[in-house]
């Protein structure tokens, strides 16, 4: 079993941010702990701007606060995101 909390995981180096200081991510689970998949906290800051691209993983992200609307690069279609949202990449 794995119990970890986010101030812990802070504590041993696991929150990283972006280098344009634009979002920050803490990573409760990661690859090292053989689980299959992973888990992040991650803080998008107002009125950050930036496209993202994963080429060997998906991703599942669901919003808990703030209002956003999310673009694809590849047709131009826009989302809105608020809390209670989930969308997968």
């Amino acid at each position: 079993m794995i119990v970890r909390t986010l101030d812990e995981a802070r504590q041993k180096g696991r929150q990283i941010f972006s280098p344009q200081k634009n979002w920050d991510s803490t990573r409760l689970l990661l690859q090292d702990d053989n689980m299959g998949f992973s888990f992040h906290i991650t803080v998008i800051y107002e009125g950050a701007d930036f496209q993202m691209h994963y080429k060997k993983h998906l991703e599942s992200v669901y919003c808990i606060s703030g209002e956003v609307e999310k673009e694809t690069v590849e047709d131009g279609k826009k989302y809105p995101i608020k809390p209670g949202t989930v969308y997968i990449l």
